[in-house]
């Protein structure tokens, strides 16, 4: 739950009375917002008893942690005047609006008693949250917004640097971006493209993969894969997955390789790592390439090696519902080979070098300053995200566990340390998946089938030739793999709720 902290309740709190308010504030479960409009009159009011150097100090050490909603020019011109309270006040009000607040805590909620929002006083926050936690209705699969408070001031401080630099595409930002995900993946280089899929189309058109070539890649996973290489002109050739880790199996690669074999593409599924050593091992006894899609998993790791920073290629994606997402399409590539990286950074801008001049035909890959500038923000909270995702999913784990519920489920296993959960993905049996996700959502407990439909049996690649049957572990995921709620964002009150609902499914 999210509050408005209003001016007077931080006044108070600075000068020692409501000590632990701030404290618990900074609990992302009752996480308190303050109005910017605000911090003039908190530090005119510090001013009365402080030394200016003071006041200022006590302000900073005070919002440590709290994020500061800024309304727009627009949303103050808007904001109607009210008879019943000042134009600070009434700010507040549009605050709560505008950042879809749960209340205001004041220490004069009567101020606020015509607005329509929830005010209370200080002393009331236990009893709220108590309240707010015990009637649990709805448990999104996703909640993008919940986090705001953990990294809102850092997004918008970079944001607005960008706006004001007047440098959108490309330049100093994006390049801070690639050497610090560089640094991040274990990876000599790092070029930020405009999505998940085009860095694998990038990466595809690097290595020089056309007509006639083939890619080993898995049938289980979102389209882009398959559907990059076949954009290319070139053939995806499927391998089943190990029904453990929902990964290639990478025991079955080698007997797929043929002479027109150049690339295998493992994709490191759900936030887990595929078996990399000995796919590394036949790449390099067939001189083939390694292009790994790691949209689903930054910062996950096989033997403290990070997805992406293993092959000849990796490939993220910065989509909002990755564990490190921007706010719209972004991606990047990294690179061990200082040859492709100077090659990914042509091809990404027409295949130009230098301006209006093109060696080679590329394309329109390149990455937004802004989108570079919110995915930087939020980095340094990715450690902390994967911690709390990790922690979600062994909860889980203990909830399963507790209400004996192993027989109707399989429960995702962490084979290759560090599985970072991108979706905690369960495998629901005898042929209760379809029933028990209408039953969830049903319910508001969000879940998604993560994929219901196998790549091979897809309408757009029957010329491939492939048939049901063919990749029987492929299938039978897809028909009874379920993803449950597991983002940072989650509470255990939330895990509570969903793992009640799934009993009452079990036991109906």
């Amino acid at each position: 739950m999210q509050f408005l902290l209003h001016h007077n309740v931080i006044i108070q709190a600075i000068a020692g009375n409501h000590p632990k308010i701030l404290k618990q504030c900074r609990n992302l479960k009752s996480a308190g917002w303050v109005l910017s409009n605000s911090l003039a009159t908190i530090h005119s009011s510090l001013r009365m008893t402080m030394e200016l150097k003071e006041a200022h100090d006590a302000i900073k050490i005070a919002l440590q942690g709290i994020p500061v909603a800024s309304l727009t020019g627009t949303d103050m011109v808007e904001t109607p005047p009210s008879a019943d309270r000042d134009y600070l006040d009434s700010l507040a009000v549009r605050a709560v609006e505008v950042f879809r607040l749960d209340g205001i805590i004041t220490l004069k909620p009567e101020i606020f008693a015509e607005s329509g929002i929830h005010a209370f006083p200080p002393d009331e926050l236990p009893r709220v949250l108590e309240e707010g936690l015990a009637c649990i209705k709805k448990v999104p699969l996703l909640d993008i917004p919940a986090s705001y408070p953990q990294m809102w001031n850092d997004v918008e401080h970079e944001m607005f640097k960008v706006v004001r630099s007047g440098h959108f595409i490309l330049g100093p930002k994006v390049e801070e971006l690639e050497e610090q995900i560089a640094d991040y993946t274990q990876a000599p280089h790092a070029v930020g493209v405009s999505s998940g899929t085009d860095a694998l189309l990038l990466a595809l058109m690097a290595a020089d993969i056309g007509p006639g070539d083939e890619v080993i890649t898995t049938p289980f996973t979102f389209f882009a894969t398959a559907g990059s290489i076949v954009r290319m002109g070139a053939k995806p050739v499927f391998v089943d997955i190990d029904p453990v880790t929902f990964n290639m199996d990478a025991q079955k690669i080698e007997a797929a390789i043929t002479p027109r074999t150049k690339a295998i593409m493992p994709v490191h599924l759900y936030g887990q790592c595929v078996e990399m050593p000995p796919l590394l091992e036949l790449a390099d006894k067939h001189k083939l390439l390694v292009i790994e899609d790691a949209a689903q998993a930054i910062g996950s790791e096989y033997l403290e090696r990070r997805a992406g920073g293993m092959g000849d290629f990796g490939c993220f994606s910065f989509f909002p519902t990755k564990n490190l997402g921007g706010f719209g399409d972004a991606g990047l590539v990294t690179t061990r080979s200082k040859k492709f990286y100077e090659k990914l950074k042509i091809l990404r801008v027409h295949g130009m070098e230098p301006k209006y001049y093109h060696s080679m035909i590329g394309g329109n890959f390149r990455i937004d300053a802004l989108q570079a500038a919110i995915i930087l923000a939020k980095l340094i909270h990715l450690e902390n995200w994967i911690d709390d995702r990790r922690n979600n999913a062994q909860r889980y784990h203990r909830l399963f566990q507790k209400f004996s519920l192993s027989d109707q489920f399989s429960l995702p296993m962490e084979i290759f340390p560090r599985h970072v959960y991108n979706q905690y993905v369960v495998r629901v049996h005898y042929d209760q998946r379809d029933a028990l996700k209408k039953y969830l959502n049903s319910h508001n407990a969000g879940c998604e089938i993560y994929y219901p439909l196998p790549l091979h049996l897809q309408e757009c690649f029957k010329d491939l030739g492939y048939k049901k049957g063919d990749f029987p572990e492929a299938e039978r995921a897809a028909s009874d793999s379920l993803a449950l709620p597991v983002a940072n964002e989650v509470t255990t009150e939330q895990q509570e709720y969903v793992i009640k609902k799934i009993r009452e499914f079990i036991s109906a």
